[in-house]
């Protein structure tokens, strides 16, 4: 697998220059169950111990060979196959990566997706700053939901969430919702959505659902107008501007 894919075109950014850090197969922390890349095989133990990451030395090559092409971007995005975070050289790649930005693409913003699981960390924190955007991922408002959901493979919960990403500059919440056998769009579970949104003072938030099928059949995508209730909601709560990124007819 590159490290360098696209252009790719994206609903929420355009034609993006996609980077893969990780290589493959999926490496991340958590183990969603709507993830459409499949279930987190790589134990926690794994990943640190014995993976073998690509080195930052193929993605300066792969980025060079990228810009031979040309291609018309609109953003460069940095998320991947699984958690971009979780490289040992995450920061020094970030520095490579806006170095080669400024160089050659001046005018492009850097955004990272991330779970935002590992900012306890002074080097992935130095590394997220870097970018121009931070969009972390929040789609559990209580730990039940966290466990449910995203099922972290390492310890985290709520409280501990949101002191590390208390240390970002700022940053926009990323969440997706979806019902069935695991759900995250009761009354309650927007209630305490809302309350953490709130307690992450984001700058902005974006919202969605599935738009390509999970691994597994116990959920589904829910509808705009539940997505569009959800930012209501929100809005009204805590003042927080909610961009709805939606299916029109999932199944």
């Amino acid at each position: 697998m590159n490290l360098i894919y696209g252009p790719v075109t994206s609903l929420r950014f355009g034609s993006t220059l996609g980077i893969n850090l990780l290589g493959e197969p999926k490496v991340c922390s958590f183990d969603c169950l709507y993830c459409h890349l499949g279930p987190t095989e790589l134990t926690m133990n794994k990943i640190r111990k014995s993976h073998e990451f690509p080195s930052v030395q193929r993605l300066t090559a792969e980025l060079f060979d990228f810009l031979k092409h040309g291609h018309v971007i609109d953003a460069i995005v940095v998320s991947g196959n699984g958690e971009p975070t979780l490289h040992p050289a995450f920061h020094e790649a970030m520095k490579i990566i806006v170095e080669i930005r400024r160089e050659h693409l001046p005018d492009k913003k850097i955004l990272v997706l991330s779970n935002g699981a590992h900012l306890d960390s002074k080097k992935v924190l130095a590394g997220m700053h870097l970018a121009d955007e931070r969009i972390i991922k929040i789609d559990a408002g209580n730990d039940s939901q966290l466990d449910a959901i995203n099922r972290p493979l390492i310890r985290l919960n709520i409280t501990r969430f949101l002191s590390d990403v208390g240390k970002l500059n700022d940053c926009i919440v990323q969440s997706l919702f979806v019902d069935g056998e695991v759900s995250n769009v009761s009354k309650e579970a927007i209630e305490d959505w809302i309350e953490v949104v709130g307690m992450a003072k984001p700058k902005s938030v974006q919202i969605c659902t599935m738009s390509r099928p999970g691994f597994t059949d116990k959920i589904k995508a829910v509808s705009e107008d539940i997505l569009d209730e959800i930012a209501h909601k929100l809005k009204k709560r805590t003042s927080l501007e909610c961009e709805v990124f939606a299916i029109k007819n999932p199944q």
